[in-house]
């Protein structure tokens, strides 16, 4: 049991999981460009991020479940990607869902402390910088993607310091 709840405050990212970030924050600074200039990320990129969700979702649960037999951690990590996320950045805050994939694509990778401090560093980083995306905006609306880009840069640039 304490080996189990050592998992969930492990702040660690991996190399794999680093290059895996690498993919996403191109695919995110492409979305970024168009969500500046159309309001929206192309559906392409979404149906991507969808994809990647469902393939580490299948990873975990392979090395998570089938070989560690390590289902709470698994339920928690996957718990806070399909009910968290969603809730808290789309029906909370009115986030796009194309967004609210990007964060849950990112988060994937992460351990579930690592989610929440994803989580706290996009609020951190939106508050820092919404006046500037709101100039792209309409309506009360604004790009969010640039958000969750220089979201993953921070999380990228942490991770260079606690890889494994």
């Amino acid at each position: 049991m304490p080996e189990l709840i050592q998992q969930f405050f492990l702040v660690k990212i991996g190399v794999i999981q680093t290059y895996l970030l690498w993919f996403l924050l191109g695919s995110f600074t492409v979305a970024t460009l168009s969500d500046l200039k159309h309001m929206s990320a192309q559906k392409e990129f979404v149906q991507i991020w969808i994809i990647f969700v469902i393939a580490m979702l299948m990873t975990d649960f392979y090395y998570l479940y089938y070989l560690n037999d390590n289902f709470v951690y698994l339920l928690v990590k996957w718990g806070l990607l399909f009910v968290f996320l969603p809730l808290y950045f789309h029906c909370l805050h009115h986030v796009a869902w194309g967004d609210v994939l990007a964060k849950m694509a990112a988060c994937s990778l992460l351990s579930p402390l690592l989610i929440v401090i994803f989580v706290l560093l996009i609020r951190i980083i939106d508050s820092l910088t919404r006046r500037l995306w709101q100039k792209w905006g309409s309506k009360g609306f604004y790009p969010f993607m640039p958000v969750i880009f220089f979201t993953t840069v921070v999380l990228i640039a942490i991770s260079l310091f606690v890889i494994k």
